[in-house]
């Protein structure tokens, strides 16, 4: 068979030596010749040692002082999971390359469901109580007020306020002062009197009498006309008449009026003597602890001042006893002032 081959021309026994050649050099990449191989250039010789070295340890977390922020928390975000039969969407056209609508403009409608955020309604609030006012206590039937007069740093008197109120609702309202010691023989005693009817506005008085030692006609009188609206006033022989303001008040029922509206309510009061009618404005003085003999009262002080002449009048107005006056003190054109100071007080 070689013999044969030694015969095949030139060109042919160059092509069989070709492919002699290849088909070695095919097996020795596969790997049949791996016995021909020294040890320097067998894969052991190059194989690379891999070790799994441990993960560093975390760095220990510092918790934040009073002047170190807190670290920011990291947002995640969470790729949904691909199903295998979603179809590839395609991606939208460029901007630019989408025509511009025609006619109005239309809002895309979203197919995701609208969130509307829940505002928790403000919780009703609890039902104010009502307030209202204190309700005045219900006037005495009967007042009995004694009083020491100091004048000039000395005792001078005594003095007597009496009130009664009858079934029918009349009113009696009597003062009865008297000179004591050497003064007795200089001073004589002064009476005062009012009468009238007790509403819902108070005291309503009809008639007043300042009375001034045993000589009438030196009295100063006064009736009050409601029906005609008159205050018809006389002293001895001297007569006047004047229009009657409705609220009108005598010297005597004025101190007893704030039994039925306190003071502070209403400051202006419109007043008589007996031979003229003023409107007197009351100033709040403040609160005082008086103490007398009857006992530390809580009082509201009110001074009562007249415009065109230096007197003035101030009542301490008992708190806790239906604002009956336990002290009054009278400012005398002069400057001479005489206090009437409550020692002893009977209410019913």
């Amino acid at each position: 068979m070689l013999s044969k081959a030694l015969r095949l021309p030139a060109m042919t026994r160059r092509l069989l030596l070709a492919l002699l050649v290849s088909l070695l050099v095919h097996v020795w990449m596969i790997g049949g010749l791996d016995g021909w191989l020294t040890d320097e250039a067998s894969p052991e010789a190059t194989r690379i040692n891999v070790e799994l070295a441990p993960l560093p340890a975390p760095k220990p977390k510092v918790a934040a002082g009073p002047d170190q922020p807190l670290p920011a928390p990291k947002r995640q975000t969470t790729r949904p999971q691909a199903s295998v039969s979603e179809t590839p969407v395609e991606k939208p056209m460029a901007p630019s390359a989408v025509p511009a609508p025609q006619g109005p403009a239309v809002e895309p409608v979203s197919s995701a469901p609208e969130v509307v955020a829940s505002v928790p309604e403000p919780e009703p609030e609890a039902p104010q109580p009502v307030q209202t006012e204190e309700p005045v206590p219900m006037p005495p039937s009967h007042v009995a007020i004694d009083y020491q007069i100091v004048r000039k740093g000395g005792v001078a008197g005594l003095e007597h306020h009496s009130y009664t109120v009858n079934e029918a609702g009349a009113y009696t309202l009597t003062s009865l002062a008297e000179a004591k010691g050497l003064l007795a023989l200089a001073l004589s005693d002064l009476v005062q009197r009012s009468e009238g009817q007790v509403t819902k506005q108070g005291l309503k008085p009809t008639t007043y009498l300042y009375q001034y030692g045993k000589n009438v006609d030196k009295a100063q009188k006064a009736t009050f006309d409601w029906q005609g609206k008159t205050l018809n006033m006389a002293v001895g022989s001297r007569k006047q008449t004047v229009e009657l303001q409705e609220g009108t008040q005598d010297m005597m029922s004025f101190m007893y009026q704030f039994m039925f509206v306190p003071p502070l309510q209403q400051m202006q009061l419109t007043v008589t003597n007996g031979k003229g009618l003023k409107v007197y404005n009351y100033d709040f003085e403040g609160e005082e602890t008086l103490t007398t003999q009857i006992g530390p009262m809580r009082t509201l002080r009110i001074g009562k001042h007249n415009s065109d002449s230096d007197e003035k009048t101030e009542l301490w107005l008992a708190a806790d006893y239906h604002y009956l006056p336990v002290k009054i003190s009278k400012t005398e054109k002069d400057g001479t002032v005489t206090e009437r100071i409550a020692t002893h007080l009977q209410i019913e």
